[in-house]
């Protein structure tokens, strides 16, 4: 895979993270105490694994995108 790939592949898994992690405002407004636990630990499931398996294995390969994102993070408040 080449960098730029890398990125978008990053980009897209961030995106996706962040959008199951909105979710959980829903799940907070929306549903009974029981399916939020259990809607909201699939969701963080699901978010950690884009990070163990998607986000990780890009970083390991191209370290200079993670401080890239971190510096995205820092100043906007996302990495794209």
């Amino acid at each position: 895979m080449n960098k730029e790939l890398a990125r978008i592949i990053g980009v897209t898994a961030s995106r996706s993270a962040a959008d199951l992690g909105h979710l959980v405002i829903l799940l907070k407004e929306h549903c009974s105490e029981e399916e939020r636990k259990s809607y909201g630990i699939a969701i963080a499931t699901a978010v950690a694994s884009i990070q163990t398996e998607v986000l990780s294995k890009i970083f390991a390969e191209f370290p200079e995108l993670e401080t890239d994102f971190e510096r995205q993070i820092m100043a906007y408040g996302r990495p794209f």
